[in-house]
């Protein structure tokens, strides 16, 4: 997919268009550039191999998950000491007046810029951050390069959800009590739910007992997990529901017990997830309870 994506790589350090750029590029030999400036902001991507970026006279040896911002009109280059080797990295760049128009929109994008432009240039990011930026960065290379219907708005689209995902990363490093907050959150909704499968566990109700929005426990649960509150606790009443199953206890209790309304809804949920009918599950482990329950 990365060998589609690629762009041949040339040393013009002026975009031509007026609102951004985006590419992939991957050397064999890479060649050092002189220092210089731009008139737009540079995000710079390291993806492989060895590489530094000097920036206002001070270098630093970059790895594959920094990010580096680039303000207008700031000296920097990229800098290798060999020739040897493949380098890979994504090149983004954006105009100051695009930039202007998308900030009007959504300020809070506005973040990780501003700290660029006081003088915080790289950004260090973990494994799992830095793969969230990569397919967003990868989403806005497919789309720069497609040809349908609302690309340049949904690009517009791609862009904001990369520049607000960065200030958001920031702004959680910047501000660790408020990241540990929400770890604590997450962790104690994880355990409420575990203890309370058998009651009512709409979103309203799970938001009143922790006096937070409705919208803040969707978003984290979305971000920490990767699938909504809903999902998640269907995942776990059916989980709840195969362990008595398996133990011989009555279809009927089971389901009443844990949440499902009705025994058809039960009976898809739980056929979608274990690939089997609760009748059917429930004689496999009759017959042979050692048997794995997720087969």
């Amino acid at each position: 997919m990365k060998k589609e994506l690629r762009s041949e790589f040339n040393k013009r350090q002026n975009m031509i268009e007026d609102s951004y750029e985006v590419y992939y590029y991957s050397d064999r030999h890479f060649q050092s550039v002189l220092p210089h400036t731009h008139d737009y902001y540079e995000f710079y991507f390291p993806a492989e191999g060895r590489i530094e970026m000097e920036i206002a006279g001070s270098r630093t040896p970059l790895s594959y998950r920094d990010v580096v911002i680039v303000p207008p009109r700031t000296v920097h280059r990229a800098v290798t000491e060999s020739s040897e080797g493949s380098y890979s990295r994504y090149i983004f760049w954006i105009s100051r007046r695009f930039y202007n128009e998308l900030i009007k929109d959504i300020p809070e994008i506005g973040y990780v810029m501003k700290a660029a432009e006081e003088g915080t240039y790289i950004f260090h990011f973990s494994e799992a951050e830095y793969m969230a930026l990569h397919s967003r960065l990868l989403r806005l290379i497919e789309e720069n390069r497609a040809d349908q219907y609302a690309k340049n708005a949904f690009a517009r689209l791609c862009i904001s959800d990369l520049l607000l995902s960065l200030s958001r990363m920031v702004y959680e490093h910047d501000h660790p009590e408020i990241k540990n907050e929400r770890d604590d959150l997450f962790r104690s909704i994880m355990e409420y739910i575990e203890h309370h499968l058998e009651e009512d566990l709409s979103l309203d109700s799970i938001a009143s007992s922790f006096f937070v929005s409705k919208g803040h426990i969707a978003h984290i649960f979305k971000d920490e997990i990767g699938i909504s509150l809903h999902k998640y606790i269907l995942r776990k009443r059916l989980e709840r529901c195969a362990a008595a199953i398996a133990s011989g206890k009555l279809i009927q209790d089971v389901y009443d017990n844990f949440g499902f309304k009705d025994y058809s809804a039960f009976f898809r949920a739980f056929k979608k997830e274990y690939g089997i009918s609760p009748k059917e599950y429930q004689n496999v482990y009759t017959r042979d309870p050692r048997r794995p329950k997720n087969f």
